[in-house]
């Protein structure tokens, strides 16, 4: 039997529900520390089952049309099990490879199950949204998160730091809680969003966030500027100014989660 996944509490109850029942089709959307791969393991490992893992290949950051078509070829054969099918990411199918999936997923054999690992349902052809049940991970609560630092040698700074930074993301946390070169990362992105928060429309707050290059690397940018908003609007004075920032930093989340050019996205929060 699988290991059970770091999910929230809120999500424990329907997952079980999933390991009665699986679906034909299942599209497990999960942002990024949260455990979209160890919820679709443990749905594919709770009964006896072959399971077939479809990833980039080494070197790539898609999937390829040729990689679908080898495993509906796969999928011919004769299984004396179910099978479950584990895309992930399913967003880094090509628009061709997610069509060659389609006709699977629309006449699939019976014994057969599909689990989509994604950070967003809109980053996928609606036909294949269409034909999939959708399981939204949340963030884990407070008490959660702190267990998972509890057997760590680090400081009550540093765990206060963390639980900060990755609230509510287990994966991340975990993460943070054993590497110190990924927590330094992590603090040194914390320090630049603080400094574009503190000097808004300012050089040294536009030099900062053109830094960011990197898609990934500047959505954990806007993630914690959103929680420093978050966290300003909760404990301290509102002026216009911080409702006028949090305005910005979403519309430049949604302009990159629609994959829209990452510094033109991050100049909507500094200009």
């Amino acid at each position: 039997m699988s290991q059970t996944p770091l999910i929230s509490t809120n999500d424990q109850a329907t997952v079980e529900q999933l390991t009665d029942r699986l679906p034909q089709s299942l599209m497990i959307i999960a942002e990024p520390g949260l455990d979209g791969v160890g919820t679709a393991h443990y749905l594919a490992n709770h009964r006896q089952s072959e399971v077939l893992t479809v990833n980039p290949l080494p070197q790539k950051s898609t999937i390829s049309t040729e990689q679908i078509r080898d495993l509906t070829a796969m999928l011919r054969t004769h299984s004396s099990v179910r099978r479950v099918v584990i895309i992930n990411p399913a967003n880094a199918m090509t628009e061709s490879a997610q069509n060659a999936l389609l006709k699977t997923l629309e006449e699939p054999n019976p014994n057969t199950h599909f689990l989509l690992i994604t950070t967003a349902d809109t980053e996928l052809l609606p036909t294949i949204q269409s034909r999939c049940q959708q399981l939204t991970l949340h963030r884990t609560t407070a008490s959660q998160d702190a267990k998972l630092l509890e057997n760590t040698t680090l400081t009550p700074q540093e765990k206060r730091q963390i639980l900060f930074l990755a609230a509510g993301l287990p994966l991340l946390i975990t993460e943070l809680g054993h590497d110190a070169t990924k927590l330094a990362e992590r603090q040194a992105i914390a320090a630049d969003a603080k400094h574009i928060l503190e000097h808004p429309s300012s050089y040294s707050a536009i030099k900062c966030a053109m830094h960011y290059t990197d898609r990934t690397k500047a959505l954990q940018l806007i993630d914690i500027l959103l929680r420093f908003i978050h966290f300003q609007l909760k404990h301290a004075a509102q002026p216009p100014a911080i409702h006028q920032s949090l305005q910005k930093v979403l519309e430049a989340e949604k302009s990159l989660m629609a994959n829209g050019n990452t510094r033109l996205a991050l100049l909507k929060i500094v200009l």
